[in-house]
C-alpha cells in the first residue's frame, strides 16, 4: 500500500499558496499530485504497483487501457504531464488540488481531483 508523503520540498520558486483550508484545496508539487492520485486508485481497489513499488500491476495496466491509454506508464505520463500542466499555468511547479469525491457525496471516484494554479488561488 502506498504511503502518501505530506511534506513538500522547497522549490526554486515560492508557491503563491492555496485558498483557505476550509475550501478543501491543498498545495502539491507534481510528485505529490501523482502520489495522491495513486492513493485514490488504491482507495477504489485498483492496485497500482507490484510489491517492488515500481512495476505497474496487470490490473492497473488494464485500467489504463480501458481509459484509452496504452498501459499504466501511459496513464502515469498523462497525470504527471498533460493533467498537471492543465493546472500549473505559471509553470512554477506548484498547484492546489482538492478531492472531487469528498464534495457533497457526488459519486466521483477517489482518483478524481479538482486543481487550480497556486498563483491564481493566492490572488483571489
Amino acid at each position: 500500500m502506498l504511503t502518501v508523503m505530506t511534506t513538500v520540498a522547497v522549490a526554486a520558486k515560492p508557491s503563491g499558496g492555496c485558498p483557505a483550508a476550509a475550501s478543501g484545496y491543498f498545495l502539491v508539487d507534481r510528485d505529490l499530485w501523482w502520489e495522491h492520485t495513486v492513493a485514490g486508485f488504491e482507495a477504489e481497489g485498483i492496485d497500482v504497483y507490484e510489491d517492488d513499488g515500481v512495476t505497474f500491476t496487470a490490473e492497473f495496466d488494464q485500467f489504463a487501457a480501458d481509459f484509452g491509454l496504452v498501459d499504466g506508464a501511459g496513464l502515469e505520463d498523462f497525470v504527471r504531464n498533460a493533467q498537471w500542466e492543465a493546472f500549473d499555468h505559471d509553470a512554477d511547479g506548484w498547484t492546489c488540488m482538492k478531492p472531487r469525491h469528498a464534495s457533497s457525496g457526488n459519486g466521483n471516484p477517489a482518483y478524481f481531483f479538482n486543481g487550480i494554479d497556486d498563483r491564481s488561488a493566492a490572488q483571489r
